[in-house]
């Protein structure tokens, strides 16, 4: 073979494995933001319904402030945050995703503080939401 058509099969091969690699770390990126997405997605959704505990269980509950997150190795999931612009009123969520649950229901730890402000009968998400359904359903719908 020529010294030509050698080095243009050189700069073939050098060009075709440059796309093979960028295009692994684009797929790479891709999937890592898609991940941090989702990731966004379902915490906000928590969020909603650690307000919906705190509201519940909470008779005085005015406000949440939420102050970070972190996912521990094994997959659980903490969302730390306060109530009634009250940092003594913390708490930190948890969900244990990799024992299985898709969502927050309740289990948290609170400040002293804030487990003094607490209803005695302590309700989970899954049973507050349950109640609500029963109150629909009793309230006869207005025409």
């Amino acid at each position: 073979m020529r010294v030509k058509t050698k080095i243009i099969i050189v700069l073939c091969a050098l060009f075709v494995i440059s796309l093979t690699i960028g295009g692994y770390g684009w797929m790479k990126h891709e999937e890592q933001m898609k991940q941090e997405s989702e990731k966004k997605t379902f915490i906000t959704k928590q969020e909603k319904r650690i307000v919906k505990f705190f509201k519940y269980n909470v008779p005085s509950f005015k406000s949440i402030t939420f102050t970070g997150n972190d996912t521990t190795p094994t997959g659980g999931l903490f969302i730390d945050g306060y109530i009634n612009n009250d940092k003594d009123l913390n708490f930190s969520a948890q969900i244990s995703l990799g024992a299985g649950e898709n969502n927050f229901d309740g289990d948290s730890d609170y400040s002293n503080k804030l487990f003094k402000l607490m209803r005695k009968d302590i309700k989970s998400v899954s049973e507050i939401e349950k109640i609500e359904r029963q109150q629909k359903v009793k309230k006869p719908e207005s025409k």
